[in-house]
């Protein structure tokens, strides 16, 4: 009996391009672009008719595949347009096509769906009853992160790319990205982390569903999102660092975070080696509520000082001078300083380019500014799915593919070096 053939790869569409092909295509059509007389996205355009070939050829090579099986003489497939395939003994073959218009990030495009007899054809190239391909809602998902509201997306959409979607079918992409939330919540964490930043971030200024949020350092110094999580006022930190601890974190050396939320005792009672650092930013904000406005620029520059000084010793002295200049009248900006002192002290053991990342919580401070902006375009959220999508998507622009494997910091072996010595002390 002869042996059955191996089963072919998955067709891989962009294995389909010939790059010579794409060069003299491109080199044909760039007099006529640039004469204005080709266009390349919109109805009509280049890249549309060459998606329509590249999409169709993949359906075409998936068809031949699935019609391929154990008892087909011809390995190549299909032969023909219409009729069944050499070799092929049973009923099944080639059904004609139906014809489908794809809403694509290149704008719409026509293509041919093939069919089979059996009705068992269910390419991966376009999903059945598919109106969309995968790239458009990437793009979808894409400019909502970056704060475009519904209405202002579908507006881009139709004027740049010549794609007509509704409000709901926006809402429904984005939604999309909470499965791959819960996905990425039960994900295996690395044992280690040598800082994590935790903040509550709240959508809307006021009334609002709070979300808790962590974002790690891990050991190579890349930036991640650990989770996000859903939080009722009043709700604090056990159960976060509870389920970051389930999921495989052993060790945190340095965790940075609201110093009035009850994190110390939290991070005490999970891992009690770890460094406790009150985060400056919420500090500073708390600190600048007491000052008059005209105020708030000087204030916060001398308490960055405060911070930067090379020893606990010369802080201390840098604030009660500070204390002096700024006179009686600032008495409760500086209380609120010297009542979070105990776990502003703990930097003072690190190195300075560690207490300056440390400090610095740069990529929490944009998180909250980009939560600011979609606030001002999208709205308010009322409850907390809501919520978690919009907190959700604004992370999605700090894991970006242009920073996402870019360590946080210049020298950050010299960093790590620093964090790993003085959370040993």
């Amino acid at each position: 009996m002869r042996a059955d053939p191996d089963p072919p790869p998955p067709v891989d569409p962009a294995g389909l391009v010939d790059q010579r092909l794409v060069r003299q295509l491109a080199e044909a059509a760039a007099a006529q672009v640039g004469s204005g007389a080709v266009q390349l996205l919109g109805d009509g355009g280049l890249l549309q008719a060459l998606a329509k070939q590249l999409i169709e050829r993949a359906l075409e090579l998936e068809l031949q595949e699935h019609l391929r099986g154990p008892g087909t003489d011809d390995p190549a497939g299909v032969a023909g347009g219409s009729g069944a395939p050499v070799g092929h003994r049973g009923p099944n073959g080639p059904n004609g096509a139906r014809a489908r218009r794809l809403q694509t990030e290149i704008g719409p495009v026509e293509v041919r769906v093939p069919r089979d007899r059996d009705g068992s054809f269910a390419p991966r190239t376009v999903r059945p009853r598919a109106r969309r391909l995968p790239g458009l809602d990437r793009l979808v998902v894409s400019l909502s992160a970056r704060g475009l509201s519904s209405a202002e997306l579908v507006a881009h959409l139709a004027e740049v790319y010549g794609v007509e979607l509704s409000r709901e079918t926006v809402s429904v992409i984005t939604d999309q990205v909470l499965d791959e939330l819960a996905d990425r919540r039960g994900r295996p964490l690395d044992p280690v982390y040598p800082v994590v930043f935790v903040d509550s971030v709240r959508c809307g200024r006021s009334g609002g569903p709070l979300v808790h949020l962590a974002l790690g350092i891990s050991a190579d110094g890349l930036r991640e999102v650990l989770g996000l999580w859903p939080a009722a006022d009043g709700e604090r930190w056990p159960q976060v660092l509870a389920g970051l601890s389930e999921r495989g974190v052993r060790e945190v050396w340095v965790l940075v975070g609201d110093a009035g939320a009850g994190l110390a005792e939290a991070a005490a009672a999970r891992w009690p080696r770890t460094v406790v650092h009150t985060s400056v930013a919420h500090l500073l904000h708390a600190a600048l509520r007491h000052a008059p406005g005209e105020d708030w620029g000087g204030l916060a520059r001398t308490l960055h000082e405060i911070c930067t000084a090379p020893t606990e010793a010369a802080a201390l002295e840098r604030l009660g001078r500070a204390e002096r200049e700024w006179g009686p009248g600032h008495r409760e900006v500086f209380r609120v300083w010297r009542a979070a002192w105990p776990l502003l002290a703990p930097g003072f053991r690190f190195g300075p380019e560690a207490r300056r990342l440390l400090a610095g919580g740069g990529a929490l401070e944009r998180l909250h500014a980009r939560l600011r902006r979609i606030e001002q375009s999208a709205g308010r959220v009322r409850d907390e799915r809501a919520a978690l999508k919009r907190v959700y998507l604004a992370t999605l622009a700090l894991e970006s593919p242009a920073g996402a494997r870019r360590p946080w910091t210049g020298d950050w072996p010299t960093v790590r070096e620093e964090l790993r010595r003085g959370s040993r002390r």
